[in-house]
Order: structure tokens, then C-alpha cells, then sequence
């Protein structure tokens, strides 16, 4: 997703989204458990988590406006793992 002159591609921290897109227009949060180990994170930094750990998951969606389509930025453990263009204009 691009974001000014700023492109959000997967391992971006939140704090680097909201730096580069803003506030998003709706975001939602959950709590997922991992059921295998697994790495985590991105840009040099990986840790791994045990089954049964508890990870925070957010996805944001950003309204860019009526004549573009709605994106969702989705984000394990404060990084971003997927960017999906919604099938739905802003408004």
C-alpha cells in the first residue's frame, strides 16, 4: 500500500504505519494462540514463540477516499504480515 511517498510492505512496525498513512479510519483488535512454534518479526529481529503463546493481532482498514478502494493493513505481534485491497470503495 502506498502512503504518500511511503510504500507499507510486510515487517513494517505499527508505529512506521501510522507514521507513514495516519490514523487508520477503523481498526480491530484480537488476541491470537499460536498452535506451533514459529518466527516472528522482521528487518533482522526474530524471536520464536511456543504453542499455546498468546499473540496481539490488529487489522486496520484505511479509507482513502470515494474514488479508491478501501486497503486492510492486518498485523501480528505489532508487525505488519499482510496488506489486501478491499473490494469496496472509500466514501
Amino acid at each position: 500500500m502506498r502512503c504518500g511517498n511511503k510504500l507499507v510492505v510486510v515487517g513494517d512496525s505499527m508505529a512506521a504505519v501510522r507514521a507513514y498513512c495516519g490514523r487508520p479510519a477503523q481498526a480491530q483488535r484480537s488476541v491470537a494462540v499460536s498452535a506451533t512454534t514459529t518466527r516472528v518479526g522482521g528487518r533482522g529481529v526474530s524471536r520464536s514463540r511456543t504453542a499455546g503463546a498468546a499473540v496481539p493481532v490488529e487489522t486496520w482498514t484505511y479509507n482513502r477516499g470515494p474514488r479508491k478502494l478501501l486497503m486492510s493493513v492486518r498485523f501480528v505481534d505489532g508487525r505488519v504480515v499482510a496488506v489486501k485491497t478491499l473490494h469496496a470503495y472509500g466514501y
